[in-house]
C-alpha cells in the first residue's frame, strides 16, 4: 500500500476577499497561525542584558518590546549581536582558562609577588568551572562593583552620581589576570535566569509544522502566501537565536555583587580605563565608543621608584593631592623629590576642579556630600594602589606618547585592537617599545584605556564586547545577513499582488536591500584591504575633521538609510496588507493537512 500526494488538477487563479474557515484553512486560520509563530519565535528568542539599577517593570518590558519589534523588522541585526555577544563569550571562556593558568605559574614561581588571590589550586579550579554561562553572564553585566553611598563601612565615595558599575568582559579578563576571578557556580547564575523551555519548544514545533506545510504546497503547485514567506524567514533567524544564545541566562535582573579588599582599588581603576568617566560620553549610545576619553587618558601615571623585588613603591597621597589641581608645568617638586617619592598620577593638560553641586543626586537618589575635586583625589589615589599592587595592571603601563599622528594611531589601537596589517604597518614604531631612559630621569607612563566596566549594561554590541575578528570583516558579515534576508524575499519576485504597484515596491524593496548589503560589504572589504580607505572612514566616525567629502558621505548615507528603512518596513507591512486580496488557490490545502493537530 503506497500513499502519495496528489496536488489538484486545475489552478484557481481567482482573486478573493475574505475567506472563512469552517473545514480548512482561512483568512484566520493563517493569519492567526503566523502571528502566533512570529510572536512565540521573536518573544522567546531575544535575551536582553541586565537592567539599569533601579529600572521600573515598565521600562524593562518598554526595552524587551523595542527588542522584539527589531526582531521583526531586521531580524538579521538581532541575529548579528547575539552572534557578537556569543565570539566575545567564546573568547572569554578561553582566556580565562589561559590568564589563570598564566597567573598560577607566575604566583608559584614568584615568591615575592605582591599579592595573593587566594590558594593557587583554589584559582585552577574556579578557571576549570568557569563555563559559557559564566561568560554570558558576564556580557550581560552580571558581576558589579556596588557604589552605595550609605556604606561608610569602606570609606568615602571616590566616583559622583554612580550607584553600580558592570564588570565587562574585558575588565572580567584584567580581573582573572589579578587572581581575582569572581567565584559564583553555575547553578547559582541559573537559578537567577527565567528561560522559558516551554514557549521555545512550541515556537520550534511551530516552524517545523510552517516548514512542513510551505515545502508541501510548493511540491504540489499551490501557493505561498508573502506572510508565510515572511514568516518563515523571521522563524528561522530565531533558531538561529536560540543557538547563539542556548547559554545566555534570560530575564536576570539583579547581578552579583564583587566584594573584597580589593574592591575599591580596582573599581577606581577600571572606573578611570573606562569611557563611562567621561563627560562627553553621557548621553550616548549607538557611537558612544568615537569621541570619547576616559579620565585615563588625561593623566600621567609617574613611577616613584621600585624596590629591590622589582615591585613598586605604594603612591603617596600627599604628593597626589598636591598636583591633582595643577597643570604639568606648575609642578615645582625638584628632581630629586620626584625621583624617589611614591608613584603618583597628574594632569596632562589643566582640568578645573569644580566641585558638585549639594542639590544634585546620585544614580540611587542619594545626596552626593563630596566634592568632585576630592572624589578625584581619592579615585586617583585608589587607581594608583592598584596599579602598585597588581604588576598586571603596571604591564597595561606605556610610555607617553611621541606626537600627535601616534596619539592618534593610539587612540585608533584602543577603538580597534584588531587593526589591520596595513594599516598598523604606517607606525611600527608606535608598536616597539620606547628607547630606553636615563637612569636620572623621571619615569612617566600612560595607561592603557579599555572598556572595564560600565553604567549600564547595553545590548547593542559595544567596545565592552571582546573581539577576535577585525571590524570590517564583521562588518561584511552583518551586510552578508542582510543580502539573504533581502534574496529571500526577492525569490517571490513572480508571487501576485492585489495591485501592480504593491508588486513593483515589492520587488524593489527586496532588490534594493539586496543592493545595500552587496554595497556595504564591498566598502567594508575596501577597507579592510586599503589603510587609506580604513582611516577614511574612522576619521568619519570619529569625527577627528571635517572634509567636505565627509558632508557628502553623510547626506548620502541619511538618504539610503532611509530608504533601507522605509525597504525593510514596507516587505513586513506588504506581507500582511496583501492578506486582503489573494489568490483563492492558497486556501486550497491537502487533504492530510487538515488531519494534522496544529496551532
Amino acid at each position: 500500500m503506497s500513499l502519495g500526494v496528489q496536488g489538484p488538477t486545475t489552478i484557481n487563479s481567482t482573486l478573493v476577499g475574505f475567506v472563512s474557515d469552517p473545514d480548512g484553512r482561512g483568512t484566520l486560520s493563517l493569519l492567526f497561525s503566523c502571528l502566533l509563530t512570529l510572536g512565540l519565535c521573536v518573544w522567546s528568542a531575544v535575551h536582553l542584558n541586565l537592567p539599569e539599577y533601579n529600572e521600573s517593570e515598565v521600562h524593562y518590558l518598554y526595552r524587551y518590546l523595542k527588542w522584539s519589534m527589531l526582531g521583526v523588522f531586521g531580524p538579521e541585526l538581532v541575529i548579528w549581536a547575539a552572534w557578537r555577544q556569543f565570539i566575545s563569550a567564546r573568547a572569554l571562556t578561553k582566556m580565562i582558562v589561559k590568564v589563570t593558568f598564566e597567573y598560577v605559574l607566575r604566583t608559584s614561581l614568584d615568591t615575592d609577588y605582591s599579592f595573593k588571590g587566594g590558594y593557587l589550586d583554589d584559582d585552577e579550579k574556579r578557571a576549570k568551572k568557569w563555563t559559557m554561562v559564566h561568560s554570558f553572564y558576564a556580557g550581560m553585566g552580571g558581576f558589579a562593583f556596588d557604589l552605595a553611598a550609605d556604606d561608610k563601612s569602606n570609606g568615602p565615595r571616590f566616583i559622583p552620581y554612580l550607584r553600580r558599575l558592570h564588570v565587562t568582559p574585558r575588565g572580567i579578563q584584567v580581573l582573572a589576570t589579578c587572581g581575582l576571578l569572581p567565584k559564583v557556580p553555575e547553578s547559582e547564575i541559573t537559578d537567577k535566569s527565567k528561560a522559558d523551555g516551554t514557549a521555545k519548544l512550541i515556537a520550534c514545533f511551530q516552524v517545523v509544522w510552517m516548514l512542513i506545510q510551505a515545502l508541501t504546497r510548493l511540491a504540489i503547485g499551490l501557493p505561498v502566501t508573502p506572510l508565510e514567506t515572511n514568516t518563515i524567514g523571521h522563524v528561522l533567524t530565531a533558531l538561529i537565536n536560540y543557538a547563539l544564545w542556548w547559554h545566555k541566562p534570560r530575564m536576570i535582573k539583579e547581578p552579583t555583587i564583587l566584594r573584597g579588599d580589593w574592591t575599591r582599588e580596582m573599581c577606581a581603576f577600571m572606573y578611570m580605563s573606562s569611557q563611562v568617566s567621561s563627560k562627553s560620553r553621557r548621553g550616548r549610545d549607538l557611537l558612544r565608543d568615537f569621541g570619547v576619553h576616559p579620565e585615563m587618558s588625561e593623566v600621567i601615571y609617574i613611577s616613584g621608584g621600585r624596590k629591590e623585588q622589582g615591585e613598586l613603591e605604594k603612591p603617596n597621597v600627599e604628593v597626589i593631592e598636591a598636583v591633582t589641581h595643577v597643570s604639568p608645568n606648575d609642578v615645582s617638586t625638584s628632581q630629586d623629590e620626584k625621583k624617589d617619592s611614591s608613584g603618583f598620577m597628574r594632569l596632562r593638560d589643566e582640568l578645573p576642579g569644580v566641585a558638585v553641586d549639594q542639590s544634585q543626586k546620585s544614580q540611587d537618589g542619594s545626596h552626593i556630600d563630596t566634592t568632585a575635586k576630592e572624589m578625584r583625589v581619592l579615585r586617583w589615589k585608589l587607581a594608583c594602589d592598584a596599579i602598585e599592587r597588581f604588576p598586571a595592571i603596571q604591564q597595561r603601563l606605556e610610555f607617553p606618547e611621541f606626537d600627535i599622528d601616534e596619539m592618534r594611531y593610539r587612540e585608533a589601537l584602543r577603538l580597534y585592537p584588531e587593526m589591520p596589517p596595513k594599516v598598523r604597518n604606517k607606525f611600527k614604531r608606535a608598536d616597539q617599545p620606547n628607547e630606553p631612559r636615563k637612569s636620572d630621569e623621571i619615569e612617566s607612563f600612560v595607561c592603557i584605556s579599555e572598556e572595564l566596566v560600565v553604567d549600564r549594561p547595553r545590548n547593542w554590541p559595544g567596545d565592552d564586547l571582546i573581539r577576535h575578528l577585525q571590524g570590517h570583516l564583521i562588518g561584511i558579515i552583518l551586510w552578508s545577513a542582510s543580502t539573504v534576508y533581502g534574496a529571500v524575499h526577492l525569490a517571490g519576485w513572480n508571487e501576485r499582488f492585489p495591485t501592480s504597484i504593491e508588486t513593483w515596491f515589492w520587488r524593489g524593496s527586496a532588490a534594493y536591500i539586496v543592493f545595500s548589503g552587496v554595497l556595504w560589504s564591498l566598502l567594508n572589504t575596501m577597507g579592510h584591504l586599503s589603510g587609506s580607505v580604513w582611516w577614511y572612514w574612522y576619521d568619519i566616525l570619529a569625527s577627528t575633521e571635517r572634509r567636505k567629502s565627509h558632508i557628502v558621505i553623510y547626506i548620502l548615507c541619511f538618504i539610503g538609510g532611509s530608504l533601507y528603512v522605509v525597504a525593510r518596513v514596507y516587505l513586513v507591512g506588504e506581507a500582511f496588507v496583501s492578506l486582503r486580496r489573494l489568490p483563492e488557490s492558497v486556501y486550497q490545502s491537502p487533504s492530510w493537512v487538515l488531519t494534522v493537530p496544529h496551532l
